[in-house]
């Protein structure tokens, strides 16, 4: 298939369903937790959902390739799958928002061609095509999405806090900094629901630190698709809209 045929027909009537499908059939079992690091785990769900999503993918598109959180893969391919199969095990084990977050692209990592993020606990998707805009399917509706434009002091800042504890004094200096320019700042998570919220306009912005392609790129695309944008400062990733790059008393 052309990458010019994976539109919004396509995710909205094949992909969506596969992801519900899949999900669907392992939330809700038995499972074991697998502890990586400090706050780092992954539970034997986690692993079924990515390896039967690898195997109904690769089965759409023959001959993809796969990048995802539990196998060690290259983006070797002219199409590939970014997946999280649980953005936000902490959260799933103990009972909170989480996430399954797919993206497929073309060649490059920077070329998405559509974007799902699926919050299991809410029944709420958010998707992207590539030109084609963002949206939310949310108790039967759909609704295009778009960033908000906060007046100056306003508007709440999301954040994440990183794995490597030893970054902790670096998050919550970035975060004692752009307080200024918020209403509020949130510790929500995972990052993928935190991106989808700046694209609702909900949030105006989220930091974080230290992330991964399958933390981001679904979100990416659903994001820019509604127009907004990212940048990364180092290890600091910012996602709001265009006036990110030119905050008054951000660092």
């Amino acid at each position: 298939m052309d990458h010019m045929e994976y539109g919004l027909e396509f995710c909205e009537k094949t992909l969506i369903p596969i992801i519900k499908n899949v999900v669907d059939k392992y939330v809700g079992t038995s499972y074991s937790i697998e502890k990586k690091g400090q706050g780092n785990f992954v539970t034997t769900v986690d692993k079924k959902i990515e390896q039967e999503l690898i195997d109904r993918f690769q089965q759409l598109v023959p001959g993809s390739g796969v990048i995802a959180e539990e196998t060690e893969a290259q983006l070797e391919q002219k199409f590939n799958w970014i997946i999280d199969p649980i953005d936000g095990t902490t959260n799933f084990i103990n009972g909170l928002q989480y996430a399954v977050s797919v993206a497929l692209v073309y060649e490059q990592p920077d070329h998405i061609l559509l974007g799902v993020v699926y919050n299991p606990k809410d029944d709420i998707w958010y998707y992207a095509c590539k030109g084609k805009g963002s949206y939310i399917l949310e108790k039967g509706m759909v609704t295009q999405l778009r960033v908000r434009t906060f007046p100056p002091d306003e508007g709440i800042v999301v954040f994440g806090m990183p794995y490597d504890r030893r970054k902790t004094g670096k998050i919550l200096d970035i975060v004692q900094k752009y307080y200024a320019i918020a209403s509020d700042m949130k510790r929500i998570g995972p990052s993928s629901l935190d991106i989808c919220l700046v694209a609702s306009g909900k949030a105006k912005m989220y930091l974080e630190l230290d992330l991964n392609l399958w933390d981001i790129s679904a979100g990416i695309l659903i994001l820019t698709e509604a127009g907004g944008t990212y940048v990364q400062k180092g290890d600091l990733y910012i996602f709001g809209n265009d006036d990110i790059r030119n905050i008054k008393g951000a660092p």
